[in-house]
């Protein structure tokens, strides 16, 4: 049954106008890149007893942002960004065999979302975030755009983590997205200088507790 007549007929997904509209629903938690099932080693954390609070999770996760994977992805994808062939740096960065993993994973399947409804054909077994770079550039995205939007997706699902397992309480938990709308925008600031020579980490924490997990007697997520 036609409920509504068809005024729009050209599908091309380069037709789009509002690049925002694009990311909300990339970054959507109903887009099938299965993000809520990686904890970026916080499961782990969580099980130790390192964190189990609202003030450890905003240390957590300014680290990371600050010093560890988000800023890497970051200069990956900025550099994806200006052209760089980097697919084959960006896994060899990974801390451990899960994140790695986890990088292919969610790679793969936002590369089967792209070719099945929005016409864009990526290589196999490529990172999540070149993938996304390349998407971004197909579709005429702004940098300071997508990276914003990555960022904030990216710590929001971790947070949600902490919510359901320190267990945290909602508010606490809308408090620390709501405080990191702010620092987001602090390191962006910060970060524009920061290039493929500035790849690195000192949040080694987070990696020995990202390997930590794989042998986790009993676990919820992925990594």
């Amino acid at each position: 049954m036609v409920w509504v007549e068809r005024i729009v007929t050209n599908t091309n997904m380069k037709k789009f106008r509002d690049p925002h509209q694009i990311l909300q629903v990339w970054f959507s938690s109903s887009f099938p890149i299965g993000s809520y099932a990686y904890s970026h080693g916080l499961e782990a954390l969580i099980d130790d007893k390192k964190i189990k609070n609202k003030d450890d999770v905003k240390e957590f996760l300014d680290a990371l942002l600050f010093y560890g994977t988000l800023r890497n992805d970051y200069i990956f994808i900025k550099s994806v960004y200006k052209g760089e062939e980097i697919n084959e740096l960006i896994l060899a960065n990974a801390s451990s065999k899960e994140r790695q993993i986890e990088m292919k994973d969610m790679g793969n399947s936002f590369r089967k979302i792209m070719k099945d409804s929005w016409e864009l054909s990526l290589p196999e077994n490529t990172s999540f975030i070149y993938c996304l770079a390349k998407a971004g550039l197909h579709f005429d995205i702004k940098f300071d755009d997508l990276i914003k939007f990555y960022l904030q997706s990216f710590i929001s699902n971790l947070i949600n983590v902490c919510v359901k397992h320190i267990p945290m309480s909602q508010k606490d938990g809308q408090s620390l997205n709501v405080n990191f709308i702010n620092n987001i925008q602090d390191f962006l600031t910060h970060a524009e200088k920061l290039t493929l020579k500035d790849v690195g980490t000192t949040f080694f924490i987070g990696d020995i507790y990202a390997i930590k997990h794989e042998n986790l007697d009993s676990r919820i997520y992925l990594t």
